[in-house]
């Protein structure tokens, strides 16, 4: 709930952008501003219409329900990405030379214009549907370390965001072309289940196909604590995922691989987050690697090589981008922090919300870790 309400602010913040200039520049009667305005805040507040309580109203067409809405929720978005541009790029033009260029705000420019990024903006919505409802694409990093002697194939699987109305033809797609890699180990970064476990366990069961060479693992990301921390804890757990929770394992002797609960949500619920107890176990000299849902930079405590994490979604749908970076040091991809650790933040192969994707594609990370050369 606490999402869908950030959300629906920051939507009525972007919406209220959008008809600001039809609000106040454009000269129309003030009935046509009065019903402009309430429909910008009525499409910033579609999270909250999208709840599981209008399940039992729609019944087997809520899924349509919520995607339509979705759908002109993030057209609102993409249109006011548009605005923003083309009037900015309008103003500039206008302020070089405004005997050839009119201005963006007089009214005989607005309608034609209007309705020429209206256009736009539905080709590029729609556009977003099917990349967030397509299969993830594999992104491949590879790092070195004079720590490996042998390679070591991660899989990384975040931010799934398992629901009653994702496709499971989806998960199905998503398992077979993680199994396709032939990983060493295969990495649950948080976000796996985001509902209740009785409504999507026909689907969190699909994950037992999952194969890897050395095990599969998880922590804990915000949305297991939403939903149900320990029910979804112990739903993975069943399907014989090992769960790193202050807690690490050695996957070969150089190899350490440790976990920690979600940073913010476990801190809320009263569970300890320990890096010490999480390493307790590791050598200097071996490679260590940390699972973090959320990216955490510990500065000083950064005594672990590589962490893996997701949360972000690299944005998702633009320009939340800008809002995400805001709230995370470390959006998406590889980035070097304190003590030389690196870190990795996976876009996610889900989604949260709208099963959308604009400017920041879903993926399925796989990071190989080679020997340095002497």
């Amino acid at each position: 709930m606490t999402c869908a309400v950030t959300t629906s602010f920051l939507g009525c913040i972007v919406t209220l952008s959008l008809y600001f200039r039809y609000i106040f520049f454009i000269n129309t009667p003030v009935i046509y501003k009065f019903i402009s305005l309430t429909i910008a805040l009525l499409f910033g507040c579609i999270p909250l219409f999208v709840s599981y309580k209008f399940e039992n109203l729609f019944g087997n067409l809520y899924p349509i329900y919520r995607y339509t809405l979705y759908y002109i929720y993030v057209g609102c978005i993409i249109l006011f990405s548009l605005s923003i541009f083309r009037d900015t790029l309008w103003l500039i033009a206008h302020k070089i030379s405004p005997q050839h260029i009119g201005s963006p705000f007089a009214k005989e420019y607005h309608l034609n214009n209007s309705l020429i990024s209206l256009g736009i903006a539905i080709i590029l919505t729609t556009y977003a549907l099917l990349k967030g409802i397509a299969t993830p694409e594999i992104k491949t990093s590879t790092l070195y370390s004079d720590k490996i002697i042998t390679p070591l194939k991660i899989a990384v699987l975040s931010d799934l965001h398992i629901h009653r109305t994702i496709n499971p033809q989806k998960i199905e797609n998503i398992i077979n072309k993680t199994n396709q890699e032939n990983a060493d180990i295969i990495l649950l970064a948080g976000d796996i289940i985001d509902d209740e476990v009785n409504k999507v366990q026909s689907i969190t069961q699909l994950l037992s196909k999952l194969k890897a060479k050395q095990g599969i693992y998880f922590v804990t990301g915000n949305h297991e604590f939403y939903t149900s921390y320990q029910e979804t804890t112990n739903e993975l757990k069943k399907l014989g995922f090992t769960f790193l929770e202050n807690s690490g394992t050695n996957i070969t002797p150089n190899i350490y691989l440790a976990g920690i609960p979600d940073w913010f949500s476990a801190k809320q619920h009263q569970i300890p987050i320990s890096l010490p107890t999480a390493f307790k176990t590791s050598t200097n000299s071996q490679y260590k690697i940390l699972i973090s849902h959320t990216p955490v930079d510990f500065d000083k405590q950064n005594n672990f090589d590589l962490e893996i994490s997701g949360h972000t979604h690299g944005g998702q749908i633009f320009p939340f981008h800008i809002f995400v970076k805001l709230a995370n040091k470390y959006l998406s991809g590889l980035y070097t922090m304190n003590n030389n650790a690196q870190i990795y933040v996976s876009n996610g192969a889900g989604q949260w919300g709208p099963q959308m994707r604009f400017l920041a594609p879903s993926e399925i990370s796989i990071i190989t870790i080679h020997p340095k050369s002497k």
